[in-house]
């Protein structure tokens, strides 16, 4: 909290500051844990920085000022940072989607603390067919959202949406040398949140085979059994996840109980495992489709 002070009215007079927290940064999407940002703009109301206020004026009040001339410190030097997010979106766009501009880009995300991912994400999907190489970019687009999902988000619909674009990209790019990378990443994050993997697998992979071409039919065909090979190693580790719980009320518990497809000990855990509002919407898909399981098992 910042109490009035002479400065901090002074600066308001040259900077306008928006405490209010009402307003997206420049069509940023303000994820869980970032509603204590600062955000930074240049005259265009581009967005140039963001920091951490916490981790900011902390470090600033270490050399003995007031919180007030703390933040007065952090809001001087973002003022001084050349190059916005929108500004380095043009240059890859300029470049037609240049390594050099699309590196730029990404260390100009990282200084943002990713706020802007999606965004970013968005944007090069959208010009994709516009840059020299359009696979690449939706490469490029598919890699920085799988980051923020990583990272940051906790929305089921977010995590939903990755999901099917990285299927997409499987069956349209079946034979990129990146499939192995992006479907460890399929597994570890667009499908973190999914009930039942096994079934969720075996359908997928059955549609695949069912809508290839016969031009794609082989290399589909070995799409889908890396899918479901996958599929198993990564519940066989589930499994050993869930040997080393202390309870089956751990933190991990309903997760892992749940891409498992185990119903009865998702509904288990679920009744004492720790609750957090974030993850609301996941957790009553996860109670519907264990009681779906529980109706299917009495017929």
């Amino acid at each position: 909290m910042l109490l009035p002070s002479t400065e901090l009215m002074n600066l308001h007079e040259t900077v306008p500051i928006c405490l209010s927290g009402q307003e997206l940064p420049a069509n940023c999407d303000l994820r869980y844990g970032q509603f204590h940002y600062f955000f930074m703009f240049n005259a265009a109301g581009e967005l140039t920085t963001v920091c951490n206020i916490s981790k900011g004026l902390t470090e600033r009040s270490k050399e003995g000022i007031s919180l007030p001339a703390a933040f007065l410190k952090l809001v001087e030097e973002a003022r001084h940072v050349p190059t916005s997010l929108a500004s380095l979106e043009r240059d890859y766009l300029a470049t037609k989607g240049g390594q050099v501009a699309f590196e730029r880009l990404q260390k100009k995300l990282d200084e943002l603390e990713r706020i802007g991912s999606m965004r970013v994400a968005s944007l090069l999907r959208q010009n994709a067919t516009q840059m020299s190489d359009p696979s690449l970019t939706r490469l490029r687009a598919l890699q920085i959202e799988i980051d923020a999902v990583r990272h940051q988000v906790i929305d089921k619909w977010a995590i939903d949406e990755l999901a099917r674009r990285m299927e997409l990209f499987f069956t349209q790019n079946p034979q990129s040398p990146d499939i192995p990378k992006l479907m460890d990443d399929y597994f570890e994050v667009a499908l973190k949140y999914t009930y039942g993997l096994r079934e969720h697998c075996d359908g997928l992979a059955e549609r695949w085979r069912i809508t290839a071409t016969p031009a794609t039919a082989d290399p589909i065909k070995r799409l889908s059994e890396r899918l479901l090979v996958q599929c198993e190693k990564h519940l066989a580790q589930g499994k050993q996840g869930i040997s080393k719980l202390e309870s089956p009320s751990a933190w991990e518990a309903p997760r892992l109980y749940a891409q498992q497809g185990d119903g009865e000990m998702v509904t288990r855990s679920l009744e004492t495992a720790i609750r957090v509002p974030v993850m609301k919407p996941i957790h009553r898909e996860w109670r519907k489709r264990a009681e779906e399981d529980r109706l299917k098992s009495k017929k």
